[in-house]
């Protein structure tokens, strides 16, 4: 029997809206399937782009994770046993240092606990240290190393013999090898070990003999050494890592490269053997000492300024600076061969002591040591002197007179 009148109507209305539902249903799958393809494909894109922050992000979070172990690590104390051997380089990192022997590689606390021990049979070891990291190369072969203060992080083989490293504060790494083709070749990594950009050094550029990174990783100065007209020239450039263009600062007739320090992501100090001195970011210069022709026997560029020790033979002399340039304190010291700068005190390194004077050279203190030492430190913490496989923390005699006297002056070099 068929239905009509108000019955049929609404069936039939039934159906229709039925139908009209389904469809507006299938639009609505097909929106949302549409969108969430797009964005499947704006994640992926993100996530490519953002990988070295990802990358710098999980490197910040286990520096952290250094930081705060090396904080909470119980004192150990001083003297230790290094094991490195004969004392080729000392760099501070953050709360700790590393020592390069020519027996290996290894890495302390301030507080004496040992964090890192390398072994590297390199037959010509070298190192350059950033803010908490360091990069080991070999400057006979091929192979370079970057190491956190307690672990391995990557190493890295070249195409050329290196040449010579600089390892930014937040882990960018410049590298330099032979080049058959000119010269040298400067390549520089960002910290998601990417190559940034290369620079092929000709003959009348030269072989980069001095890298430093500005505090900020953006810049990075080169002092290169080559021959112009039968003598030696060093040239001082200005690499922009955003434009990649090297800039000349300056070209220095009969003089070696001694040292390269930021002062600020603006001001950079330069310090050869014959002079120091200042230049913008801008390529502007900015100060000139010279050292009137007296041999550079040890430099710290420590705190703020400078400190030049002077001298071979019986004489030494002490040049402090500011961070100007301007002249502290100009004075005879007793015949070092090694000198730290300190916040108000700096510290000579002698065949059988360590001496401490003022800024304003006055004579504080003397700490006798029993063996001849390699090498000085001067940090945060405290004043270290190291020796074949020992470091020992200085500390300075008490003010009643009594002997002098350190944490290991009495215990033997091993």
């Amino acid at each position: 029997m068929r239905k009509t009148g108000r019955s049929a109507r609404r069936e039939e209305m039934s159906a229709g809206r039925i139908e009209y539902i389904e469809a507006a249903r299938q639009r609505l799958r097909n929106r949302r399937l549409r969108r969430t393809a797009l964005l499947v494909i704006l994640v992926a894109a993100v996530v490519i782009y953002l990988t070295g922050v990802v990358n710098t992000s999980v490197m910040a979070l286990e520096d952290f994770a250094d930081t705060v172990r090396i904080a909470l690590m119980p004192e150990r104390g001083f003297p230790q046993q290094t094991g490195t051997g004969a004392v080729y380089q000392v760099e501070a990192l953050g709360g700790s240092f590393v020592v390069l022997g020519e027996d290996g590689c290894a890495v302390y606390s301030n507080s004496g606990a040992r964090l890192n021990n390398i072994g590297t049979g390199y037959a010509r070891p070298a190192l350059a240290a950033g803010k908490n990291s360091f990069v080991l190369y070999n400057r006979s072969g091929s192979e370079l190393r970057v190491e956190s203060r307690t672990r391995e992080l990557y190493t890295r083989q070249t195409s050329g013999g290196i040449f010579l490293c600089a390892l930014s504060n937040g882990s960018e790494l410049a590298v330099v090898t032979d080049d058959v083709r000119k010269l040298a070749l400067l390549t520089v990594y960002d910290n998601a070990r990417d190559e940034m950009l290369t620079w092929s050094l000709t003959t009348t550029e030269g072989i980069p003999m001095r890298m430093a990174f500005s505090p900020d990783g953006t810049q990075l100065a080169v002092a290169t050494v080559t021959a112009q007209d039968g003598q030696v020239v060093s040239n001082l450039y200005l690499l922009n890592l955003r434009v990649g263009e090297p800039q000349l600062l300056a070209a220095e007739a009969g003089s070696m490269p001694l040292e390269l320090e930021w002062q600020s992501n603006a001001r950079l100090l330069a310090v050869y053997d014959s002079h120091a001195a200042l230049y913008g970011s801008d390529g502007s210069a900015q100060g000139r000492r010279d050292f009137g022709g007296a041999a550079v026997a040890g430099l710290s560029t420590a705190n703020g300024g400078l400190a030049v020790l002077f001298g071979s033979g019986q004489s030494s002399s002490v040049v402090l600076m500011d961070s100007g340039l301007n002249i502290q304190y100009e004075g005879t010291v007793p015949t070092a061969h090694g000198i730290a700068r300190g916040t108000d005190a700096f510290y000579l390194l002698c065949d059988s002591s360590v001496e401490c004077f003022g800024m304003d050279g006055t004579y504080q203190w003397s700490v006798p040591l029993s063996a001849r030492p390699h090498a000085m430190l001067a940090n945060s913490s405290g004043l270290y002197v190291f020796t074949d496989n020992m470091v020992q923390r200085i500390t300075p005699p008490d003010t009643s007179g009594d002997a002098a006297s350190s944490e290991a002056s009495a215990a033997p070099a091993a």
